[in-house]
């Protein structure tokens, strides 16, 4: 009996496992402020209580820091089940926590990661919900300051400085004070002003900039064209990148800047896993003897993800009839493994509570058993699709890199 209670009690511990991050309404990501609505406090949350609910939210507040221990998923497993039994009926919530905590901590590539303030998560939202793209971690880009003159004003020389030494604040002051003394429209300014908004990630007011106050005159200028489809990439409007793009390829007149327009299509329709019109992007790129490395690479990239295999949910969810097999088939193999030993020590604790007719144990362990059990199929069929998504990301995030976008 002891025992048998002993291993309840770490099952609900495992339950409850949580992390001292995101408790607060507002965080940050990034050094940048989350709205609420975009994490797993949403106002359904707060609107929705239970018992369940209540018994989380009391670990949280009063044991979660004595463990000091942190879960390594984000939202932790304590909060994810927060979200899941306020947002979603009892019977679902159970099933969608117990293939979280099956899941918890195992086969890192199968994520994305997001930085939060305690270090790395592995980015984890229940599948009804799609996690806001400010969490999604990316690595830092460093832009440089455009001139196709030779000036030499000691005023220009120092913005190009401050932007090319990631003084992007900076340089945007100083760029409007010269705006502000001259009163006047200069093409260069305007495009490192757009650089500078972009590095900041204020993409909205960049946008805004070139559609108030660039003249008509200048709009179609390639290199402006081209920092605005790249704000539009970042945007994730990709058909509106890709419109503008083929505007500042018609326009341009040097080499090197067809080749990085035509490099930035390539990533466009990766990102829309339009793979054979990547690869012809990267096999017209090959032309410019500055840019062959590069498109040899990506190259063998999108001509890999023409070739890759998705694994089927259906089948997953099939092979989970064993504990653990779908997960296997999915590439999940510490999960498959968790999900064979809990599923098993359930079964177990449920049949010998039943030999020594000890009917209420094998109710509870049932229940757990059943749960657990329901979860790993559940799970194994989500985990198909995560996997098929990761894939094509991973490819995208290598093409990024290789394109220093």
């Amino acid at each position: 009996m002891n025992n048998y209670l002993l291993f309840l009690l770490i099952i609900f511990n495992c339950f409850i496992c949580s992390i001292s991050d995101g408790q607060s309404f507002t965080e940050q990501v990034d050094g940048k402020s989350v709205a609420t609505k975009h994490t797993y406090f949403s106002a359904s949350i707060n609107k929705k209580e239970s018992s369940t609910t209540d018994y989380i939210g009391f670990y949280q507040k009063y044991i979660s820091g004595i463990r000091g221990q942190e879960c390594p998923m984000y939202p932790s497993c304590s909060n994810y089940g927060l979200k899941t039994f306020s947002e979603t009926n009892f019977v679902s919530a159970f099933v969608m926590t117990s293939d979280r905590l099956l899941r918890c901590g195992h086969d890192h590539n199968n994520y994305a990661l997001t930085l939060r303030s305690n270090g790395f998560r592995l980015l984890d939202y229940p599948a009804y919900d799609t996690p806001p793209s400010e969490l999604y971690y990316q690595r830092n880009s460093y832009h440089f300051a455009y001139s196709d003159t030779t000036r030499d004003e000691s005023s220009f020389v120092f913005i190009k400085k401050l932007i090319n030494n990631q003084y992007y604040q900076e340089a945007l002051l100083e760029i409007m004070r010269l705006e502000f003394q001259t009163n006047s429209f200069n093409i260069d300014l305007f495009i490192n002003k757009i650089i500078c908004l972009k590095a900041l990630g204020e993409y909205e007011k960049a946008l805004f900039e070139y559609e108030t106050k660039c003249p008509t005159a200048y709009k179609l200028d390639t290199e402006l064209i081209y920092q605005i489809a790249l704000i539009q990439f970042k945007l994730q409007n990709y058909q509106e990148a890709l419109q503008k793009n083929a505007l500042a390829l018609a326009s341009s007149r040097d080499q090197f800047s067809k080749a990085k327009i035509i490099l930035l299509n390539g990533l466009l329709y990766a990102n829309q896993y339009e793979w054979q019109k990547a690869k012809l992007s990267y096999e017209s790129l090959a032309m410019f003897d500055s840019h062959k490395q590069v498109s040899a690479a990506n190259l063998l990239l999108s001509e890999g993800a023409m070739q890759l295999k998705d694994k089927s949910p259906f089948w997953a969810g099939m092979f989970s009839i064993i504990p653990g097999a779908g997960y296997a088939y999915t590439g999940h193999k510490q999960t498959a493994l968790s999900a064979f030993l809990v599923n098993g020590l359930l079964t177990y604790a449920t049949y010998s509570s039943i030999h020594k007719k000890n009917y209420g144990m094998a109710l509870l362990t049932g229940v757990f058993n059943i749960s657990f059990y329901v979860g790993n199929i559940y799970g194994a069929s989500k985990s198909a699709k995560r996997f098929n998504e990761q894939q094509r990301k991973s490819i995208i995030n290598k093409l990024a890199f290789n394109s220093n976008f």
